[in-house]
């Protein structure tokens, strides 16, 4: 059965996970490795037979080999058949691979998780700014623009709350995944998890830990906790001792409270049934705290007997459906803001209104801090305005605008340290995912952005260090991978599924979730070409490395050839390739770009000849085919990144890098791993790195394999990791040229001639191989000079002229009478293909 992509997906039951994962024990070093039944090239037992033997029922893996030089692999009972090189001779594929020297290290995270957590924004004692998304803390540095990462989480983070020293902060998470295997990777970035429970380490906690050396320093409520955390706040008046934490629970959230250094729970009650959005101490008593959330408004003092005594706030003719963020004065009266955009004043040790300011904010009050040890006020609402308040509340001091494209104010927290003690300035984290900086009454400038809704599309440019990620939201943005920063930023008519930039990096073709693609200009963002191929969604679409072609793999099962001209400006289709009988998934053209092998929902590995519009189907004829990517996740070189108990759905991409020495892969449990390149034993050790929170999308190295992006799904996240050596050292880039140095115009060498066809000896198999079923096929010509007329006829009538599916036009069918006379060729249709032959791959 087909899945859809675009949603988080869990392949297999927690039972069948433990299951798989007690059938061998990991390696504790944080490696893995994949799974062990494989046929082998040159298996000469069962080589014909449809059915192999299986090491375990539960496992996918099947073996034997299929003949010389085949691969077979099984998932889900179909067999997926991968051709090995000539090179490969009598491979042993049980023998065990070693991970690469090179290692991967988190250098950025873009992006922030402002569209439905709330105050999680806080400034550090060190001037930093702390905050989360994904699985990730990042504390960010504003003076460098440098990010340091607190790696000890292994699923989504929902709330922070940070001591009164500034230094100690508290992270809690919602449950992780089931996967026993997968603990050691953790021990490797938190080496607290050597001490771990294995039956609760996965499950929903909070963690306690420095921000100085990331340590962590305790973790509560594993085993104890429900669903997850959604809100945890420290107290203050007794110098945080007490940490609150609020558990989601299918019945309702619970109120608990924490004696955190000795790991005591202190008291609980059930807090409501309803959404709860936040929970504050009281500054000035450490047994009193307010919670927050939809109808929902309760003062509680815990009692010495461990009892929670509850009052529900009083909003008489005030009341409104949420209320969204919780402050409090020097004197410990609380402030709230609601989404009917009031901020409401209530006095300390009452429930009741003392003081309203109505219409504070066009929509809702979703911010508010407090400046100046609490004698003055900063909201933020979805009118994307600031607002200074004096410390009565009745008149705004200064108003301040955050940049347009970032949504409205999610999160603020004061930047104090130093020089800026004395000003206004602070930063907003905002609904779309982003963080600006400012002095109330200023402008407001951005510091981070990211991606509003889930991301699939990534591509990297062929010569400079950027590249192009797209979304459901609609935006499209071009990054500076060395700056950390968008370039532009644009928004298209549909949601985005995938993207890449033509050889030039001149210009930018996405494909969208509607069966629309378009072409942007990569220097002013301007779409200057549009174009539909059928009403599903276009999974991938990949230019030819000579940039005369663009393949577009849709959700129709079709992948559609286009003819590219004027530097990628305009197109022309020139036929479909028929006979996958799943949604494509991924596609990777020939060094030459002559040939394409595709993958599809359903497992499928197909090659195509380009030329013919036809499937190869004697894959022995593809033997020796140079490709110019590796992003298929079948095929000989890739498979032993595959894991044990995989279903098919587990690895989502993958990319191996521009020097063929490693081999990254993605999957839909949160994890990037590195593997040498090629990898093709069932025994590949590879490096494994958490951090996403959700199906990571996608992979892809830049141009100098200096770094390796990733997307996450529905963390909406983007990591940038740096390749190094085995000793910690970055990984030597290649010499950039004059070409590659004129960043801002985008220039590169213009591919004005195609490259030649160095396939010359495969063609040959090919046609051999046809031969063999009867097919029809195209005899080799001398070259010649194209006329201009045989141009036209290519252009104009495409590739569909060559099976017949369409009449053709009268001056055509003159123009290929004249060339037959002329030429003495055998057939209009040998006449058709020749042309587009000698267009697309003749040299000069």
């Amino acid at each position: 059965m087909e899945q859809r992509r675009g949603r988080r997906r869990r392949s297999t039951s927690p039972a069948k996970r433990r299951g798989a994962s007690r059938a061998r024990s990991p390696p504790r070093d944080g490696t893995r490795s994949a799974p062990p039944d494989y046929g082998h090239p040159g298996s000469s037992s069962e080589s014909g037979s449809s059915t192999a033997r299986s090491k375990s029922p539960d496992r996918p893996w099947k073996g034997p080999g299929m003949g010389p030089g085949m691969v077979r692999m099984y998932l889900k009972g179909r067999p997926i058949a991968m051709i090995a090189p000539q090179e490969a001779g009598q491979v042993d594929l049980s023998r065990e691979s070693k991970p690469p020297r090179e290692q991967l290290q988190l250098e950025w995270v873009y992006g922030y998780r402002g569209r439905d957590c709330r105050a999680n924004l806080y400034q550090l004692a060190s001037g930093e700014v702390v905050y989360f998304i994904a699985a990730i803390v990042v504390i960010y540095d504003p003076k460098r623009h440098t990010q340091r990462h607190y790696l000890g989480h292994n699923d989504d983070i929902k709330c922070i709350s940070v001591h009164p020293d500034r230094v100690l902060v508290a992270s809690g998470q919602v449950g992780g995944h089931d996967r026993s295997e997968e603990l050691p990777c953790y021990e490797r970035f938190d080496p607290y998890y050597k001490n771990a429970d294995e039956n609760n380490w996965y499950k929903p906690h909070i963690r306690i830990w420095d921000s100085r050396t990331l340590h962590t320093l305790q973790v509560i409520g594993a085993g104890k906790l429900r669903l997850g955390v959604c809100a945890v706040s420290f107290s203050v008046a007794d110098g945080g001792a007490k940490l609150a934490v609020v558990d989601e629970s299918g019945s309702g959230h619970m109120l608990r409270m924490w004696d955190w250094k000795n790991n005591t729970m202190l008291g609980e009650a059930k807090a409501t049934t309803e959404p709860l959005h936040v929970a504050a101490f009281n500054p000035v008593d450490s047994r009193q705290l307010v919670t927050a959330g939809k109808f929902h408004l309760a003062f509680w003092h815990l009692r010495k007997d461990g009892v929670f005594n509850k009052k529900n706030g009083i909003f008489d003719d005030l009341k409104a459906k949420f209320v969204h963020c919780i402050a409090f004065t020097h004197t410990g009266d609380v402030v709230t803001g609601d989404s009917k955009g009031n901020i409401l004043l209530w006095k300390k040790d009452t429930n009741r209104i003392s003081h309203a300011i109505m219409g504070a904010h066009k929509g809702g009050v979703l911010a508010l801090h407090t400046l100046r040890g609490g004698l003055a006020l900063v909201s933020g609402g979805s009118d994307k305005r600031v607002v200074l308040w004096d410390g009565a509340l009745q008149a705004p001091l200064k108003v301040s605008q955050i940049p347009a494209g970032l949504g409205g104010v999610r999160s603020i927290c004061a930047w104090d340290h130093g020089k800026h003690a004395a000003e206004n300035v602070v930063f907003v984290g905002t609904l779309g995912n982003g963080i600006c900086k400012g002095e109330i009454g200023r402008d407001f400038t951005s510091v981070l952005e990211g991606h509003m809704e889930e991301l699939w599309g990534l591509a990297t440019h062929p010569f400079a260090p950027m590249f192009v990620t797209c979304d459901y939201s609609k935006q499209v943005v071009l990054w500076n991978a060395m700056k950390r920063e968008p370039m532009w930023r644009k928004s298209i008519k549909y949601a985005a599924q995938s993207a890449d930039i033509y050889p030039t990096g001149r210009i930018i073709a996405v494909g969208t979730t509607s069966g629309r693609w378009c072409v942007l200009d990569a220097m002013t963002s301007d779409i200057i070409y549009e174009r539909r191929d059928g009403a599903e969604q276009l999974d991938c679409l990949v230019y030819s490395p000579n940039g005369r072609l663009l393949a577009v793999g849709s959700h129709d099962n079709f992948i559609y050839i286009y003819a590219v001209y004027d530097d990628g400006r305009d197109y022309k289709k020139l036929g479909r390739l028929e006979g996958h009988s799943s949604f494509v998934t991924h596609l990777d053209w020939s060094s030459d770009s002559r040939f394409l092998q595709s993958t599809s929902g359903d497992y499928e590995l197909l090659y195509w000849d380009v030329i013919t519009l036809r499937h190869v189907g004697h894959v022995s004829a593809m033997t020796d085919v140079t490709w110019n990517t590796y992003t298929c996740v079948f095929g000989y070189n890739v498979f032993g990144m595959w894991p044990e108990g995989a279903d098919g759905t587990d690895v989502n991409a993958c990319a191996a890098s521009n020097d063929r020495t490693m081999l990254a892969s993605s999957d839909d449990f949160g994890k990037v791993n590195l593997f040498k390149f090629p990898c093709c034993t069932h025994k590949s050790a590879g490096h494994i790195y958490p951090g996403h929170s959700s199906h990571v999308t996608c992979v892809r190295f830049l141009y100098d394999d200096s770094y390796l992006l990733s997307t996450g799904g529905a963390d909406c996240a983007v990591f940038q990791w740096r390749v190094v050596g085995k000793n910690g050292r970055p990984r030597p880039t290649k010499t950039v040229t004059n070409a590659t140095r004129k960043e801002t115009s985008f220039a590169s060498p213009r591919p004005d001639r195609p490259l030649k066809n160095t396939n010359k000896h495969r063609t040959a198999k090919l046609r051999d191989a046809e031969t063999q079923t009867s097919r029809p096929t195209t005899p080799t010509a001398a070259k010649r000079p194209i006329r201009e007329e045989s141009r036209k006829v290519v252009s104009e009538s495409k590739a569909t002229f060559s099976t017949g599916s369409l009449p053709m036009k009268d001056e055509n069918r003159n123009v290929l009478s004249e060339l037959q006379k002329t030429e003495n060729t055998d057939s209009e249709e040998q006449k058709l293909i020749q042309q587009l032959v000698d267009d697309i791959f003749a040299s000069s």
